[in-house]
């Protein structure tokens, strides 16, 4: 079987897993979206990805208190929405 980092880009990656989130209801910050990807991509291109992603206007930012502290929450924006769901729906299969 094919996993999915063969199949994706590295921000492709990252979009699906914030979807992810999204669709199961949890808010998704960085560290959480980091810690979830278990190392792959590195911390570093995941960041890279996030300024991508917010450059082409799929994702967009949310300030939200969690645990205490203020953090920034990302989310698919609706313009993306379903073609996000589409990628991930497609992907769902792979490892």
């Amino acid at each position: 079987m094919v996993r999915k980092e063969q199949v994706l880009s590295n921000d492709f990656l990252v979009c699906t897993k914030i979807y992810e989130f999204g669709k199961s209801g949890e808010d998704v910050w960085f560290s959480k979206l980091v810690k979830s990807m278990n190392g792959s991509p590195s911390q570093s291109t995941i960041s890279k990805s996030i300024d991508r992603l917010f450059d082409r206007g799929m994702i967009d930012g949310e300030w939200k208190k969690v645990e205490g502290r203020w953090t920034r929450t990302f989310k698919i924006t609706g313009e993306f929405e379903g073609f996000v769901q589409g990628l991930y729906e497609v992907t769902e299969e792979c490892e």
